[in-house]
């Protein structure tokens, strides 16, 4: 049977006191401890998700800039090839101007030339033709009114024949 004595009073007290005494040193810090760490990991989580939402946030909003980004640079892309098909209209038409311009003055620079050379031929023609009159009529020829008179008419008839 059992046996009651004082000793299993005294020690069931002291284990009481014990637990009392370890309940209040050692379990109360101990359950401050593991709330605060629960409170802590709670708290990282949190901000963790919330971390996660502004990332996700920012990487939307970046993908949007990003498109758009894209959109404005195939628009500048679009503009720069008109650009550069109206800047090459406006060089070859100032080129086809150009030359243009510089038909028309080889065209009068030749007409030129080509005048010059028909009066020096037709003079040319004028003094052979008087040098030759004079040798077959026997008085001299080749005054100034002579030689005028004969580059007149060979003038004349080039002009006819033209």
């Amino acid at each position: 049977m059992l046996n009651f004595s004082v000793t299993f009073f005294i020690t069931i007290l002291n284990i009481t006191i014990l637990y009392l005494v370890l309940k209040r040193l050692l379990w109360k810090p101990m359950q401050k401890f593991m709330d605060s760490r629960t409170r802590k990991v709670k708290e990282e989580l949190d901000g963790a998700a919330t971390a996660r939402s502004v990332a996700e946030e920012l990487k939307k909003r970046y993908e949007g800039l990003l498109a758009d980004a894209e959109k404005e640079a195939e628009a500048l892309l679009k503009e720069a090839e008109g650009q550069g098909r109206e800047e090459y209209k406006r060089i070859v038409g100032q080129a086809e101007a150009d030359a243009a311009q510089i038909r028309r003055r080889a065209e009068e620079r030749a007409d030129f030339e080509l005048r010059r050379a028909q009066d020096e031929l037709a003079g040319e023609v004028a003094r052979l033709a008087i040098a030759a009159a004079a040798k077959v009529s026997g008085r001299a020829m080749g005054s100034q009114e002579d030689l005028s008179e004969a580059e007149a008419f060979i003038r004349d008839l080039g002009a006819h024949r033209a």
